[in-house]
C-alpha cells in the first residue's frame, strides 16, 4: 500500500538510524563506484554516497519519495520508480544496498536474488535491518510491552513491517544465493521509544551513534555487508 502519505524519512527519528548507515557504508566506498541503492526513499543516504564521489542508481516504489530524491539535484545520481523485487537492469554495481528493507518483504528471497543479480564478481552488498535484540526492545519486553523479541509493535506494522529479521537470517538470506558475510556490526544505541530519544540533544544522539561500536549486538540496526 504505501506510507509516503504519513512518514517523513527526513523528519522522523528514523533519519538518524539513515544517517549511522550512511556512514557505516560510505568507508567501503571507493571514488568512481556504481552504487545501486534499493529503497532508497528520498535520497538522504544517496547524498551521502554522492559525496564520497560514487555514482547512484536510486530505485524505489514512491514516486512520492523519488520526486524529492530528484529535487536533491545530486550530481551522478538518478532514480526511478519500481518494485524492488523484479529489478532487473541487465548491469552489474560494485555495491548494492539494502537498507532498513527486508523486513518489509514478503518475499525476501526475491529480493535477494535482485541483488546477487546486479553485483558485479567482488561486489558488495550492504545490508540493515532493526535488530530484534535492541536495548528499547530488551527493555520494552522487560516492561511487559512486548510479548517476545520478535513481537512487531503497533508502528511498525502501520509503516508495513511484517516481521523481524536479524543478523543471522540476513547471513542465511544471503547464503542461499551464494553471498557471504564479510562483515558484521550495528548502527546506534537505542535505549528509549522514538519518541523519547527525539528529547535527546543532537551531540548526545552523536554519541549513541558513536557508541555502537561497542556494542553491536544490541544496537537499534544491525548491519551485514555480504560478498
Amino acid at each position: 500500500m504505501g506510507y509516503d502519505d504519513r512518514y517523513d524519512p527526513d523528519a522522523d527519528f528514523d533519519r538518524w538510524y539513515t544517517l549511522g548507515t550512511a556512514r557505516a557504508i560510505t568507508p567501503w566506498l571507493r571514488r568512481g563506484d556504481e552504487v545501486l541503492e534499493l529503497g532508497c526513499a528520498t535520497g538522504l543516504m544517496t547524498a551521502a554516497f554522492v559525496e564520497e564521489g560514487a555514482s547512484v542508481l536510486g530505485i524505489d516504489r514512491s514516486e512520492t519519495y523519488l520526486e524529492r530524491a530528484a529535487a536533491r539535484g545530486l550530481p551522478n545520481a538518478s532514480f526511478v520508480s519500481q518494485d524492488v523485487t523484479r529489478v532487473d537492469l541487465d548491469r552489474v554495481f560494485d555495491h548494492v544496498i539494502l537498507a532498513n528493507l527486508v523486513h518489509e518483504m514478503t518475499d525476501p528471497g526475491a529480493l535477494f536474488a535482485v541483488v546477487q543479480r546486479h553485483l558485479r564478481p567482488g561486489g558488495l552488498a550492504h545490508v540493515t535491518v532493526p535488530n530484534p535484540r535492541s536495548i528499547h526492545r530488551l527493555v520494552g519486553m522487560e516492561m511487559g510491552l512486548l510479548a517476545d523479541l520478535t513481537a512487531v509493535g503497533e508502528r511498525a506494522t502501520e509503516l508495513e513491517t511484517l516481521r523481524m529479521v536479524d543478523a543471522d537470517q540476513v547471513e542465511r538470506l544471503g547464503a542461499a544465493v551464494g553471498l557471504r558475510a564479510v562483515h558484521r556490526s550495528g548502527v546506534m544505541l537505542k535505549p528509549l521509544p522514538n519518541a523519547l530519544m527525539e528529547g535527546l540533544s543532537p551531540e548526545l544522539l552523536e554519541g549513541l551513534l558513536g557508541a555502537a561500536r561497542h556494542l553491536p549486538e544490541v544496537c537499534a540496526m544491525s548491519y551485514v555487508v555480504l560478498r
